[in-house]
């Protein structure tokens, strides 16, 4: 049986949410291609996810006003 990949957690404030954000979204844009699609398909991914925790913060910082 294999194992599964190796995760790490991460505790980020918003700052460095945006940071990665941003990050990932211009490495989208100027994605050159490659030989393995699934590369994008993983910045996808992750942006969407990045996008979600931006979505919470906002929603958390909303609450508390």
């Amino acid at each position: 049986m294999t194992e599964p990949f190796p995760t790490l957690q991460f505790d980020l404030d918003v700052e460095a949410v945006r940071l990665l954000h941003r990050s990932v979204s211009f490495h989208l844009e100027k994605w050159p291609g490659g030989p393995d699609p699934r590369e994008q398909q993983a910045l996808m991914a992750m942006k969407t996810l990045l996008t979600a925790a931006l979505l919470e913060f906002s929603l958390d910082q909303d609450a508390q006003r």
